[in-house]
């Protein structure tokens, strides 16, 4: 069983202007999140509509359980995140320890998953990059700002 954290029935929204004129949906998953799933449930990113998201991963105050994660992207469809991580990593020569430490956002939109980055000069401003019809924000260093 998946739990979906989306903008469900979101993609009618909004019929003009793209998706950089709509206020993004913003969901922040933790361990502590997905520690209290039921045994078998995972949760369900889904990133593949039209309606702009974006999912803020936090893992410094406990390591993510990716394995209990499931994203649907524009271009892989629905692929257990641990394995698009994989392709992630990889590319970009980090250990999959530390985006489980780390803090990273998954956005289907540049501008929305940029929100709030570098803005203030106290930010980290992460590396934005695009994989999958999914744009990444990796933040390797420690950042205190949130956006939302």
């Amino acid at each position: 069983m998946a739990l979906s954290l989306a903008g469900a029935g979101c993609d009618d929204a909004f019929t003009s202007g793209g998706v950089a004129t709509a206020t993004p949906l913003f969901t922040s998953i933790t361990a502590g999140d997905l520690l209290e799933l039921e045994r078998g449930e995972s949760v369900l990113v889904e990133l593949d509509g039209d309606y702009p998201v974006v999912f803020e991963f936090d893992g410094r105050r406990g390591a993510l359980d990716f394995g209990r994660i499931d994203i649907a992207t524009p271009e892989e469809g629905l692929v257990p995140l641990q394995v698009w991580l994989e392709a992630l990593v990889s590319a970009r020569g980090l250990g999959f320890a530390e985006l489980s430490r780390g803090r990273f956002r998954l956005a289907n939109d540049a501008s929305a998953a940029a929100l709030g980055i570098g803005v203030s000069g106290r930010c980290d401003d992460g590396q934005i990059i695009d994989i999958d019809g999914v744009v990444a924000v990796l933040f390797l260093a420690d950042a205190t700002c949130r956006a939302f």
